[in-house]
């Protein structure tokens, strides 16, 4: 893969790509975990498989589309690579523990 600007070329290869859209992806403390990142990358141009679990009850929908936004925005910024295709799958929800709230059984 390889991005033109100014001067030069620079060539990010798929796993560095994928390593660097999976950091991008990770940067969001509604994740319960880090995201898998799956790409095709075809010159400067390419299309994203994201899965993630998303902490319950963080809005999904909200999660999913702003992850999708990041990862177009923010990597293209980093490898100069658009990426046309953000896929988003939610794998699994998981719950916040309750801050409080103790159902331990107490002996007596």
């Amino acid at each position: 893969m390889t991005a033109t600007a100014g001067h030069g070329a620079t060539t990010v290869s798929e796993r560095a790509f994928v390593k660097i859209a999976t950091e991008v992806a990770a940067a969001d403390d509604r994740l319960a975990e880090r995201p898998r990142v799956a790409a095709s990358v075809s010159g400067a141009v390419a299309a994203v498989r994201l899965a993630i679990a998303v902490r319950y009850p963080a809005p999904v929908r909200q999660v999913a589309a702003e992850a999708r936004e990041r990862l177009m925005s923010r990597v293209r910024d980093l490898t100069g690579i658009t990426v046309e295709n953000v896929d988003v799958d939610i794998v699994r929800l998981v719950p916040e523990p309750r801050s409080g709230y103790d159902d331990s059984p107490r002996g007596g």
